[in-house]
């Protein structure tokens, strides 16, 4: 059974929610093709950086040990793209402004949609926590015009 991680997006009003499932396990086809499987994902970035690696580390084995050590390290990058490759998915879908709404256990992608779509995968609902009286919080410092803090760490507004 595989964990997915479910993924939402709220648009503006009068559309429907997007929802992405992104499957949080190690990828075998990453481990295999990990240039191909980047760019399958449209991670960019990381499929860049993948090829500088890959240069460096056929560069450097040039001159310091050709042969199963070229293997060796090419294997070891391959590995940690399989590893942290749905990390990077996640990553993106956060950054395009998708919240992380829940997980989901299934044995595949269509089984995990049922069970997110159907409610057994979404997480219970909790009662809003009764709130005590809290004491005040102190205000704000005023902003000064002439702080003598040197990247504006401080009260800068």
């Amino acid at each position: 059974m595989a964990s997915y991680v479910v993924l939402e997006r709220r648009p503006a009003a009068g559309r429907r929610i997007e929802t992405e499932l992104v499957r949080d396990e190690f990828s075998y086809l990453a481990l295999i093709f990990p240039l191909v499987w980047l760019l399958w994902y449209r991670l960019w970035f990381a499929a860049v950086v993948l090829l500088l690696v890959s240069v460096c580390i056929g560069m450097i084995g040039e001159y310091l040990a050709p042969g199963l050590a070229i293997a060796v390290a090419g294997f070891v990058v391959s590995f940690f793209v399989a590893l942290e490759g749905p990390a990077w998915r996640i990553a993106k879908f956060r950054r395009l402004g998708y919240l992380e709404t829940g997980m989901v256990v299934a044995p595949s992608l269509s089984e995990a949609e049922i069970r997110w779509f159907a409610g057994s995968g979404a997480p219970p609902q909790k009662p809003a926590p009764v709130t005590r009286h809290k004491a005040a919080m102190p205000p704000p410092l005023p902003a000064s015009d002439h702080s003598d803090m040197v990247f504006g760490f401080a009260g800068e507004r």
